[in-house]
C-alpha cells in the first residue's frame, strides 16, 4: 500500500487526518506528508479545514468545499495610540465572530488577540502594525506582525541573555516582560496554553506551540523583521479560559505556578552544567509552584540536578518543585540532589 493509500484509509477510517499523524503512521517526513496531502487536495480526493500546522483533512465534499472559500479580512493600523479593546469591538463586530463563535471561542480569542495586539503597541517599537482575520474550515485563524525590533531580540537584551533560544525559554515561563511597570509577562504564556496551535516568528526563529499534539517546538527560519503572531483555535471549542487560569492561580487569584519544558533549548538531549541550571532558573523565584518537564531529555549532570533541587530548592523553600517525564538517569540524579538537600 502506498503513501496516499495509507492516508485515505486513516481519513476513512477517523474521519479526518492532521499532517503530524501522518508524518507518524507513514514513517515519512513533515515536508514528504504535506507533499502527499496537497496532491490529495488538488486531485479533490481530500478536503482541506483550516490554513495552519493545525489544519486537518476529511472527505472531498463539494457544498463543504464552496463553503470553506472565506477570504481573508486584512487591516492595517498605526500602533501610536492605538487601543487593542477597541480594535477588537470593531474587528467582531465587522466580521460577526459573535455568531460565528462559540461563547468560549469568542472569550478566547478576545482575550488573545487584545494581549497580542497590546505587546506589539507596548514593545515594538514599530510605527505600524498589520492584522490578519480569517475564518476557515472552522478554524478561527488571527495573525498581528510588526517590524519592529523583535520579541526575541527585546527579552535577550533586556535580560542579557546569550541567544534568542535562551529568550524564547524564558518567555514561556510566564511573569517575564521588558517593561514590568505596564505588563505582568502573562500575555504570551496564556495565550500559548489556550490555543490550538500558537506561533511567534521573530529574527531567524519560530517558536511553534501545538496543543493539540502537544509539541512545542523552536525552529530555524528564514530571517524576517520584527516579530509575527498566530494564533488558531477551533470556532466551535469548548475550552474554559477560566479553568486554564485557575490551573496557574491560587486561591488569591495570584499567578504563582508554571511549566518549564527542559527539550527547550538543548538539542543534544542531556542538561549537565550548573551555569545551565542557572540559567533554567533565572526568573522562577516569581513563582510558589513550578512543574519541571523533562520528557525527551536524555540525562542530566549531578551539577545541573544539584543546582536546581538542592542549591534552588534551599535558597526558595517556599517554592515546590514538581518533575515530571524523568527517564530512569533522570530520576536517579534528581533524587539524589534531593536526598543530599535534607541532609
Amino acid at each position: 500500500m502506498n503513501t496516499k493509500d495509507k492516508i485515505l484509509l486513516a481519513v476513512q477510517k477517523k474521519g479526518s487526518v492532521r499532517a503530524a499523524e501522518v508524518v507518524r503512521f507513514a514513517g515519512i517526513s513533515r515536508q514528504a506528508a504535506a507533499k502527499h496531502l496537497r496532491e490529495l487536495v488538488a486531485s479533490k480526493r481530500l478536503l482541506k479545514e483550516g490554513s495552519t500546522r493545525s489544519a486537518c483533512y476529511i472527505p472531498f465534499n463539494l457544498r463543504k468545499a464552496a463553503s470553506l472559500e472565506i477570504p481573508a479580512a486584512v487591516f492595517v493600523y498605526n500602533l501610536r495610540g492605538l487601543e487593542e479593546d477597541r480594535i477588537y469591538e470593531q474587528l467582531a463586530l465587522k466580521i460577526n465572530l459573535k455568531k460565528k463563535l462559540s461563547p468560549e471561542a469568542y472569550k478566547i480569542v478576545q482575550y488573545a488577540f487584545t494581549e497580542m495586539l497590546n505587546n506589539a503597541i507596548d514593545h515594538s517599537k514599530a510605527s505600524k502594525v498589520r492584522i490578519e482575520v480569517r475564518l476557515d474550515g472552522g478554524i478561527l485563524t488571527f495573525m498581528v506582525s510588526d517590524r519592529g525590533i523583535g520579541a526575541f531580540e527585546s527579552i535577550r537584551k533586556k535580560f542579557r541573555m546569550k541567544n534568542a533560544f535562551e529568550a524564547a525559554e524564558h518567555l514561556l515561563k510566564g511573569k517575564q516582560t521588558t517593561a514590568p511597570e505596564r505588563h505582568s509577562g502573562q500575555g504570551i504564556f496564556f495565550t500559548s496554553r489556550i490555543a490550538d496551535h500558537f506561533v511567534l516568528e521573530s529574527r531567524a526563529l519560530r517558536l511553534d506551540v501545538d496543543n493539540l499534539i502537544q509539541d512545542v517546538a523552536l525552529l530555524d527560519i528564514k530571517p524576517i523583521q520584527g516579530t509575527k503572531v498566530v494564533f488558531s483555535l477551533r470556532q466551535r471549542c469548548r475550552k474554559d479560559l477560566k479553568k486554564l487560569f485557575d490551573a496557574y492561580t491560587n486561591a488569591d487569584l495570584v499567578f504563582d505556578k508554571t511549566e518549564v519544558k527542559i527539550r527547550l533549548s538543548k538539542a543534544s538531549g542531556e542538561y549537565v552544567s550548573r551555569s545551565e541550571a542557572r540559567r533554567l532558573l533565572f526568573g522562577l523565584e516569581k513563582f510558589k509552584r513550578i512543574t519541571l518537564d523533562f520528557d525527551k531529555v536524555q540525562g542530566v549532570g549531578q551539577g545541573f540536578a544539584d543546582e536546581v533541587f538542592r542549591v534552588f530548592a534551599k535558597r526558595y523553600p517556599g517554592i515546590n518543585l514538581e518533575p515530571l517525564c524523568m527517564s530512569p538517569s533522570v530520576a536517579f540524579a534528581v533524587n539524589r540532589a534531593r536526598r543530599e538537600g535534607l541532609q
